[in-house]
């Protein structure tokens, strides 16, 4: 049987046989020798040609471009489409524009009046005053009892600086006015200025720098007194006597002024006591702060002897004591 006869569909019956086991066929039997049929194939490839030829076609009429009309169609289509939602986004621009302008409008007819704050926070300050402070210092001075005498304190809000402050009287008053300030600087100074800058800047913007005089120094048991004039502008016009001692070790100074209770110049004496009287009662943690009290009481010269009432009491020596022969006078007989 030749190929010819496979393609065309000439084939031998095939015998079945059910239940039957096939045997090879016996050796020696010779095996059928497969021919080939070159025009078979010749025409099956020819066919196969044809075929893809067709396929390439059909292929090529798909992808063939379509005519102008089909473009002109969608490109009308699509600038439809734009045009519309151009125009809807307009449209709604125009809406969103529209309740703003409303909103706005809304607003301004209902608005309500800006509303005050009830309580404004109070700028800190720069010196805060302490409550009830425990003394570091003591001035006694009963020539000012009528005065009245109080003892304050402030700290620097950033720096930590101290003030101790004894006054009596008031800088606008009637009455004689003494007051003595003690400052311990913290970092919030690094120098000490002149005394008529540092009398200004405690009267509380009362007297200028200007209106304060130099008015030379006096001596005192802390070493020499830098001293000032001003006047207090008050009913009645009032003389002052500044006083101003700073020291470098340790950082500390000594101000203070008296204020008389007229115009009559002022005398010296009652500063140059009040100096003198001037006690540390607790240095607190600055061991130089006592040294240097200590050292000043050595040569304090004790401005009361002047009055039995501030003089200090005198040591009793070998010429004051009683002998002990002295015989008391009396009445009182031994029996």
């Amino acid at each position: 049987m030749s190929i010819t006869d496979i393609a065309a569909g000439r084939m031998m019956p095939r015998e079945r046989a059910f239940g039957a086991r096939r045997m090879p066929p016996p050796i020696g039997t010779p095996q059928p020798v497969i021919r080939i049929d070159w025009a078979l194939a010749q025409a099956w490839l020819l066919w196969l040609k044809s075929w893809l030829l067709a396929q390439a076609q059909i292929l090529a009429l798909a992808l063939k471009p379509r005519p102008r009309e089909a473009w002109s169609r969608e490109a009308a289509i699509r600038a439809l489409l734009q045009s519309g939602f151009s125009a809807t986004c307009v449209r709604i621009f125009a809406y969103l524009g529209a309740l703003a302008v409303l909103a706005v409008s809304s607003a301004a007819v209902f608005r309500s009046a800006p509303v005050a704050a009830g309580i404004e926070p109070a700028p800190q300050a720069e010196w805060i005053d302490v409550a009830k402070p425990f003394p570091a210092f003591t001035l006694p001075m009963p020539e000012l009892a009528d005065s009245g005498y109080s003892y304050g304190m402030r700290r620097h809000a950033a720096g930590g600086g101290r003030r101790d402050i004894m006054s009596w009287g008031e800088l606008q008053g009637d009455a004689p006015h003494l007051m003595v300030e003690i400052y311990r600087p913290g970092t919030e100074s690094t120098r000490f200025d002149s005394a008529q800058s540092e009398i200004a800047a405690q009267t509380d913007g009362l007297v200028s720098a200007m209106a304060v005089k130099p008015a030379g120094s006096m001596d005192s048991k802390f070493g020499p007194v830098s001293l000032v004039e001003f006047t207090v502008k008050a009913e009645p016009l009032r003389q002052c006597l500044g006083f101003v001692r700073p020291f470098d070790q340790p950082r500390l100074q000594i101000l203070g002024w008296y204020c008389s209770s007229g115009p009559e110049l002022i005398e010296r004496d009652l500063a140059a006591c009040a100096l003198d009287r001037l006690t540390l009662l607790a240095a607190g943690s600055d061991a130089r702060v006592g040294e240097l009290f200590a050292r000043a009481e050595l040569k304090r010269n004790f401005c009361g002897l002047r009055s039995p009432l501030f003089a200090a009491t005198p040591k009793l020596g070998p010429s004051t004591a009683l002998a002990p022969e002295t015989k008391l006078r009396g009445r009182i007989s031994a029996h």
